[in-house]
């Protein structure tokens, strides 16, 4: 479970990267200035990364009992019932 901490606005600027490293491990902010919550610094989503570019990645062979046409399955998205098809 993410935990929240409560920190002032003076308190995060001289630790600033302290903070930000506890945030990239799950933990949220509340920044408080005169006694008010000013702001909340939370958590980034991280996603997964990869050294492939989407031109590098190549289809694989297509499954031996797939009896749907892809082409047909486009055509009725972008076109409707596709009973004009072919």
């Amino acid at each position: 479970m993410a935990m929240t901490k409560s920190v002032t606005v003076e308190e995060l600027a001289e630790n600033l990267r302290d903070y930000l490293a506890e945030a990239k491990d799950g933990t949220s902010f509340e920044i408080v200035a005169d006694d008010e919550v000013i702001a909340i610094l939370e958590p980034g989503i991280h996603y997964p990364t990869s050294n492939l570019r989407t031109g590098d990645i190549e289809p694989g062979p297509r499954p031996k009992n797939l009896r749907t046409n892809s082409l047909q399955i486009l055509f009725e998205d972008r076109h409707g019932s596709g009973e004009d098809y072919e």
